[in-house]
C-alpha cells in the first residue's frame, strides 16, 4: 500500500469517526500532504499502525482542550 493510500484512509477513518476521542481535529486541521508528510517521517508503513499513532494524537488533543483553562471561569 502506498504512502497516499495509506494517508486517505487515515482521513476516512478521521471523517467516520469525527465525534469520537478527537478525530474531529485531524479533519479539520490535517490535509492529506501533511498526513503523508507525517506517515514518513514516522516511517509508518500500514494503515493499522497510522490510524493508531493519528489516534493517540487526536486523544491527547482531545483530552488537552476539555481541561479548563484557570483564570476563565465565570463566577
Amino acid at each position: 500500500m502506498t504512502t497516499n493510500e495509506i494517508a486517505k484512509a487515515v482521513l476516512r477513518h478521521a471523517v467516520d469517526n469525527c465525534e469520537v476521542s478527537g478525530w474531529d481535529w485531524i479533519v479539520e486541521c490535517w490535509d492529506l500532504e501533511s498526513i503523508e508528510k507525517e506517515l514518513i517521517r514516522s516511517k509508518i508503513t500500514t494503515v493499522n499502525e497510522a490510524i493508531e499513532s493519528f489516534g493517540r494524537s487526536a486523544r491527547l488533543w482531545d483530552d488537552h482542550r476539555r481541561v479548563p483553562v484557570r483564570g476563565t471561569e465565570i463566577f
